[in-house]
């Protein structure tokens, strides 16, 4: 009974849609509303993902991948990143700096996903004459192993500036910040990269929105800290009281993932904490 009450919660409760941001990567200013919380869950494949640190090339499959955005107060917005596994089907291995750390037995490898821990805040409002402005900032923790293949077992941090136009009813998202990335090679050093993103967001009707979002970031970095260059292209759909979205995703450099699907959902909840 419990199961099916919770069913037909869902099924019942209302779409709000302010902050939503799946499939895009880009972060709109937009935060979640005081007193809510939202959960996302997807999978992703991408095709030919290459890890220069391990020595490792092949398809990536994330089951799980998932992020919990608490509104914390008017302004502010608490997030936490994740994915539950990680599977690299293995189609070639080549010399790189960990190969003789990777340990796994077989043509596939798998491990628990890197977690990200962040925080978003929106500064200013957007109105007739000045977009709106927000700051995020967080950190990855190294929760995916060396051994595995697929971690550096370094510790990230980032920060980033948030700016949204609109224009009628089409949204223009951009992200500028630093990434202070561990250097997986070279012991007490870092990679300072910069990243950006650029999303747009149209929509078709008052439940459904075409988006595309270019991002990555550029700088000096390394094995392990390379640059990316990434376009995605999908859309979402509010029904059955839950946001459905779908992406598909294209890399630019040879070090990106060559193509790639992502799908997933969406659903806001009042916790009644506070």
């Amino acid at each position: 009974m419990k199961a099916l009450s919770f069913i037909l919660c869902l099924l019942s409760c209302s779409i709000y849609a302010s902050a939503q941001t799946r499939p895009l990567i880009t972060e709109t200013v937009d935060t979640v509303r005081d007193g809510y919380l939202r959960f996302d869950l997807g999978f992703e494949f991408f095709q030919d993902a290459t890890y220069r640190l391990s020595g490792l090339e092949g398809d990536l499959s994330r089951l799980g991948v998932f992020s919990a955005r608490l509104g914390a107060g008017e302004r502010a917005e608490i997030q936490v990143f994740g994915t539950i596994q990680e599977f690299l089907n293995v189609e070639r291995r080549f010399d790189a700096p960990n190969s003789d750390v990777v340990d796994f037995a077989g043509s596939s490898t798998s491990d628990f996903g890197d977690l990200i821990l962040a925080t978003k805040l929106r500064l200013v409002d957007e109105d007739d004459g000045f977009p709106g402005i927000g700051f995020r900032f967080g950190v990855k923790l190294p929760n995916s192993s060396n051994e595995s293949g697929l971690g550096t077992d370094e510790t990230d941090f980032f920060a980033a500036l948030l700016v949204k136009r609109s224009f009628r009813d089409i949204q223009l998202v951009s992200n500028l910040g630093i990434a202070i990335l561990g250097d997986p090679v070279s012991p007490a050093s870092q990679d300072d990269l910069l990243t950006y993103g650029v999303a747009l967001i149209v929509p078709l009707n008052p439940r459904a929105e075409l988006v595309a979002d270019f991002y990555g970031r550029a700088g000096a970095g390394g094995i392990g800290t390379e640059e990316q260059t990434r376009l995605r292209l999908g859309g979402r759909v509010a029904a059955a009281g839950v946001f459905w979205d779908l992406g598909f995703q294209v890399g630019l450099r040879d070090t990106d993932p060559c193509t790639g699907i992502t799908f997933g959902i969406s659903r806001d909840f009042d916790h009644g904490l506070w």
